[in-house]
């Protein structure tokens, strides 16, 4: 029974835990939506002067079209069900759901289909104590789908390399203007490997023993490798594959001399040259092993100070999943993590204060026509705010200071101003 009584004790908040958001969700203030706004379109500029286009996908895909053929464990998606049945998820990464929509609406349309992205990601975490908890990611990436072969890889790598570097370049200040000093980001390391040559060398393992390699390389265990109960066949490829990291000069020669395709070595060194020339500083790993199983190709990741700013690899199965006629076509992409590479931008670069370069006061009841209408005429070329509240000139300069609000304009009754410069240091 619905009366007063109850609504009122449903809209009440009954504790504390109520009015905040639920485990692994934020809110996200204005100031940090700035910045990540900002960094979102420093990305962007960088995403289209190589061609790519914006996708949107749906948040909320059926679970069959998330688990990209079993590459994403069910347990990972955050689950529910529509009035009909039909299982759902939240995406807990964008490559299946923008692959899927290539195959399907884009099907028709030309090749290499180039296509970026800005969203938010949703993981199903399982906790120590058997609980579960959802975490919201964001990612912004780019997907190359229609395209083989090393060039497409080094279009790629040299992408991500443009985007770390243009981050911090050009930041807005307080005032608006760009920033001095080049790039934010310290130096970026790429981890490069190669699922196909990784794969190759543990061929000859069988498959009991090559699940338990396979996990020791993944994890960089050497423990684990030396002690598990495995083939001492398969514990030499295992540490072998381990000693496989490092400089491209000091890996290369020594995959030249294993059982590996000599077509993707070849590739794989025409690739090593060309970041060479980008001055991309790689260190090839074929232990590098991702977590997402549809990749087929090079696998990447993008480290700053040992954390991880992107990652991503070639997956040139995939769209045979999505495509009605099961129709294959080369694919490869990579994902940057917003929110690691705005913290890892010195203080310098990062964009700050409300954006807004003036403020603009009447100063009197009778001045209020002429403060908007000269509102509205800087509004063509930058933000302003008009003062709404009744405050005195002291509160309102402290109102613009605490926004970094730069200039203030007081607005006489006859349309007259004069200027206030506030000095932040």
């Amino acid at each position: 029974m619905y009366d007063a009584d109850s609504r009122l004790a449903v809209g009440s908040p009954t504790s504390p835990s109520s009015l905040r958001p639920p485990s692994g969700a934020r809110d996200f203030l204005p100031r940090e939506v700035q910045r990540r706004e900002w960094l979102e379109s420093q990305l962007s500029q960088v995403f289209q002067r190589y061609g790519y286009q914006r996708i949107i996908t749906p948040t909320l895909e059926r679970l069959e079209t998330l688990l990209a053929g079993g590459s994403i464990q069910a347990e990972s998606v955050l689950q529910l069900r529509d009035s009909e049945g039909t299982m759902l998820g939240l995406r807990p990464e964008l490559t299946a759901s923008i692959v899927r929509a290539a195959a399907t609406r884009l099907s028709s349309g030309p090749l290499p289909l180039r296509l970026y992205y800005h969203g938010s990601v949703f993981r199903n975490s399982q906790r120590e104590e058997g609980s579960s908890s959802g975490q919201e990611f964001f990612q912004s990436g780019v997907e190359l789908i229609g395209a083989g072969g090393w060039l497409a890889d080094a279009e790629i790598l040299t992408l991500l390399a443009d985007c770390i570097r243009s981050v911090g370049q050009g930041a807005a200040t307080p005032f608006g203007h760009a920033s001095e000093g080049g790039n934010g980001i310290p130096d970026w390391t790429l981890l490069l490997g190669d699922v196909s040559l990784t794969e190759s060398l543990l061929s000859p393992i069988a498959p009991t023993a090559q699940a338990a390699v396979r996990r020791a390389i993944a994890q960089l265990d050497y423990v684990y490798l030396e002690s598990a109960p495995l083939p001492e066949a398969a514990r030499q490829i295992g540490s072998q594959i381990l000693a496989l990291r490092g400089q491209p000069s000091r890996v290369l020669p020594q995959l030249a001399q294993l059982p590996v395709p000599a077509d993707r070595l070849r590739d794989l060194q025409q690739l090593c040259q060309v970041l060479q020339e980008q001055q991309v500083q790689v260190v090839l790993d074929l232990s590098l092993v991702q977590t997402l199983a549809y990749y087929t190709g090079i696998v990447f990741q993008a480290v700053v100070g040992g954390e991880v700013v992107g990652l991503g690899g070639r997956y040139d199965r995939l769209h045979a999943l999505y495509s009605p006629h099961q129709a294959e076509q080369a694919g490869i992409g990579f994902t940057l993590l917003p929110d690691t590479l705005l913290r890892l931008l010195p203080p310098a670069h990062k964009p700050d204060g409300s954006g807004c370069r003036r403020l603009v006061v009447p100063l009197v009841p009778a001045g209020i026509p002429q403060a908007l209408a000269l509102a509205a005429q800087w509004r063509q070329s930058e933000p302003v705010e008009l003062e709404l509240l009744d405050r005195s000139p002291e509160e309102v300069e402290a109102y613009a200071r605490q926004c970094r609000i730069p200039e203030v304009a007081w607005v006489q009754a006859d349309g007259s101003f004069h200027l206030t410069t506030l000095n932040f240091n």
